[in-house]
């Protein structure tokens, strides 16, 4: 018996919040993960080491995107973004039990960087294959609400993430961290994976899916028609949601080990900082995916972009003073990262018809996810190196607030109204 429509956008909220946790969980353990598997004299290239991994659990994610997207465009929306909680579960456990450099020599971050690709490979089908399962299975009136019901949860996640590493530091030391503390995430996180993919097991298809199976229409190779038909789709899709990957990569996941290693502030300090602006940002979202369903939703797009691009410069020169007030600039990275959570995905996965709306969620949203959120902690710490000013990861932001701006502008007349009265198996327009 199918699910009531609440209980579904609950589920595939939870599964979605620990796909986040289990995924993002690494960039808070960076500090300690760099002394365990990177121990080096530099600090800055021992945490670069750290970043560099982190990045591979993007490169992977268009590979998977592709492979789970395409399963579930061809034969199945629901087993395709069933089956990789469970490979989530899988990598996150292993990372959590993985030995270090110290016991393992150069095998131990070998090891650690195939895990974080694997963790990459399934995360791309699970969260894309969940935000199209929503929007296709709600009332179109409350699409925007339910999208930002799932993206809130996905940063719940990553907020589950911080408070756990909060608690961490407050209990342990900082040896003590660096000895076994930082594995306590990945265990848990690894060990709760089972849960979504039980729970999942009542879910139907879609309707609309489900009507294109029955009448043989799906497609045979989802990824070549959306090249060859949806280029301008991929296009804005990529300018869209550039800047809510930057913004969410820099203003969380990359802000702890920032701010910590290179800046000196307290480690306790930052953590509870960096959990008050995961909180402060999930309502916000909700908000954004609330108006979506009743305003323009290019203006809100435009707003939340232009609002990263003026207060990027002055929130970084604040943390590289020294002397930022935490709470203060928590706040206003929640501010900058929630808003534009709650309106670029949906925009993005309403930008495809049916037959290849997971494919093109799939695709664009991983490929940016590999160029802009990957690589987001590098390209930062390079802007650092090479500027010689600790305040440089606001030029980062302040580009992707532009391209959000772009993106906003392009998107087309449907997608900017909140109840949509067109067809959505419309050929592409040219």
């Amino acid at each position: 018996m199918a699910l009531p429509q609440k209980k579904v956008v609950a589920i595939t909220s939870l599964g979605g919040l620990l796909e986040a946790y289990d995924f993002t969980v690494y960039a808070h353990m960076a500090a300690y993960i760099s002394q365990v598997f990177f121990p080096a004299s530099d600090t800055t290239g021992s945490l670069i080491n750290t970043f560099i991994t982190f990045a591979f659990g993007y490169i992977s994610r268009p590979l998977g995107a592709i492979a789970f997207s395409h399963w579930g465009d061809r034969y199945s929306r629901k087993a395709s973004f069933t089956v990789t909680i469970l490979l989530m579960a899988i990598s996150t456990l292993l990372i959590g039990l993985l030995p270090g450099y110290a016991q393992w020599g150069l095998l131990a971050p070998v090891l650690l960087a195939l895990l974080r690709f694997l963790q990459g490979f399934s995360f791309a089908g699970e969260l894309s294959g969940a935000f199209t399962y929503l929007y296709e299975t709600v009332p179109a009136r409350t699409q925007g609400f339910a999208v930002s019901i799932l993206g809130a949860a996905t940063l719940a996640g990553t907020l589950l993430g911080v408070s756990l590493h909060g608690l961490l530091v407050h209990l342990l030391t900082m040896e003590h961290m660096i000895d076994w503390g930082w594995r306590v995430p990945f265990i848990l996180g690894g060990s709760l994976g089972a849960v979504s993919y039980v729970v999942r097991r009542r879910f139907v298809e879609p309707e609309a899916f489900r009507l294109l199976v029955t009448q043989g229409e799906v497609e045979k190779v989802p990824v070549l028609t959306l090249l060859k038909h949806y280029k301008s789709q991929i296009f804005t899709g990529l300018l869209l949601v550039m800047p809510v990957l930057v913004a969410v990569t820099v203003l969380v996941l990359f802000i702890p080990g920032y701010l910590t290693r290179l800046l000196d502030y307290p480690a306790r300090e930052v953590a509870l900082a960096n959990g008050l602006s995961m909180f402060a940002g999930v309502p916000l979202c909700l908000l954004m995916g609330w108006l979506a369903d009743r305003v323009d939703r290019r203006y809100l797009m435009l707003s939340a972009s232009l609002l990263i691009v003026v207060m990027a410069w002055p929130l970084f020169d604040w943390y590289a003073s020294g002397d930022a007030n935490l709470l203060v600039t928590a706040l206003i990275g929640a501010i900058l990262w929630g808003s534009i959570d709650g309106i670029s995905l949906l925009l993005l996965v309403s930008a495809f018809p049916t037959g290849i709306r997971f494919t093109g969620m799939a695709c664009v949203y991983n490929i940016a996810a590999m160029i802009f959120a990957g690589f987001g902690p590098v390209i930062s710490m390079g802007l650092i190196r090479v500027t010689h000013l600790q305040a440089a990861p606001a030029f980062y932001l302040m580009i992707s607030g532009l391209a959000g701006c772009l993106g906003a502008m392009l998107i087309s007349p449907e997608q900017r109204r909140s109840h949509p009265t067109f067809s959505d198996e419309l050929e592409p327009t040219a």
